[in-house]
């Protein structure tokens, strides 16, 4: 008999469900980092319209924005780039899960998850803030020293969550 805590699935549906619980968990995990960073220290809302708005334009063929507040607004581009937010971190669950399971032999570790959040800052550093027109790291802002001190801090808060996630769900579907 099942208790109200449990989950008993097979495979393939297993394995979705904790990556979507490791994944969802990682990313409400930066964005509360956020809200108690803006509480913190004088940090603008996150602004993931824009990020919507860049996605939006993809299937446009346009990519690369300078800068991404100059291209015309999208219907609908906050709940695209809320979306997109929430759908890379189940990605990078789903990504981090396969690395540990199938090259590695074994579970998510804190350790683990925080290399692999880290490491991620390759993405927003190298891919997404030069595609929106902020340069290569953060460098066309006014302060990116602080800037990347702000994603590397989130993508750490992210590989905590990434093993918070993972843990709970590993408890619950035992």
């Amino acid at each position: 008999m099942l208790g109200p805590a449990t989950i008993h699935a097979p495979g393939a549906l297993r394995t979705t469900l904790e990556v979507l619980a490791a994944g969802i968990v990682a990313t409400l995990a930066t964005d509360l980092w956020h809200r108690l960073l803006r509480i913190v220290i004088p940090l603008p809302p996150a602004q993931w319209g824009l990020v919507g708005r860049w996605v939006a334009w993809i299937p446009r063929g346009v990519f690369i924005h300078r800068p991404i507040t100059a291209t015309p607004q999208v219907r609908g581009e906050a709940v695209i780039g809320w979306i997109f937010h929430y759908a890379v971190g189940i990605v990078y669950a789903a990504l981090y899960l396969a690395i540990m399971r199938l090259v590695f032999g074994s579970g998510p570790t804190l350790v683990s998850a925080l290399i692999f959040a880290v490491a991620l800052l390759v993405a927003p550093w190298f891919i997404m803030q030069p595609a929106l027109g902020f340069g290569f790291a953060a460098a066309r802002f006014p302060h990116p020293g602080a800037v990347r001190a702000v994603n590397a801090s989130t993508h750490a808060i992210f590989g905590l969550g990434l093993y918070l996630g993972a843990a709970a769900w590993s408890l619950i579907a035992s």
